[in-house]
């Protein structure tokens, strides 16, 4: 018999969620509005060979966050994104850099078709683009990209933390 881990339940719990957002997944989770506090943005040059399928040098935008409880002030969820703008809807990175709308709000809000397909393994311009470490005691990580219109647009790294753990019991 296998136990039941909380990381082995906040996966069942993304496979089987309705949301096609991690913000709504979360919202549905902890049962509160989920905002991005902690922002952080860099303007970057790609580097070659990546999984975004750019040029060396293409611009990118390189983002990290931490999602959190509007009502709690709990952190829910630390992430680190590489974007490439010129595939993304004009002014969908000044959103992300303006306001503490995440991701995958803009998206729906814009009515972005998108899709999502893992990533084997946390891609490792991921890790090394900020100098803030990962943080420990984390539930689950999980990398993926993100197609818009059939082009790689954006690679998320999301690290869920271990306040989730008590909300788990609730899917």
């Amino acid at each position: 018999m296998v136990a039941v881990t909380p990381s082995l339940q906040l996966e069942h719990a993304l496979r089987h969620t309705t949301s096609t957002t991690v913000t709504g997944f979360l919202e549905l989770l902890a049962g509160e509005p989920i905002e991005a506090f902690d922002r952080q943005h860099l303007t970057i040059e790609a580097r070659v060979p990546n999984l975004l399928g750019v040029n060396q040098g293409h611009p990118l935008l390189a983002r990290s966050t931490v999602l959190k409880g509007t009502t709690s002030g709990q952190s829910y969820l630390y992430a680190r994104s590489l974007l490439v703008p010129s595939r993304l809807p004009i002014g969908f990175c000044r959103q992300l850099e303006a306001t503490s709308d995440p991701i995958g709000r803009i998206l729906v809000r814009q009515r972005v078709e998108f899709d999502r397909s893992p990533l084997p393994g946390l891609e490792p311009d991921l890790l090394a683009m900020f100098t803030d470490s990962v943080p420990d005691g984390y539930l689950l990580s999980r990398s993926y990209r993100v197609a818009v219109n059939g082009e790689q647009a954006i690679l998320i790294g999301e690290w869920f933390l271990a306040a989730l753990e008590q909300l788990l019991g609730a899917f």
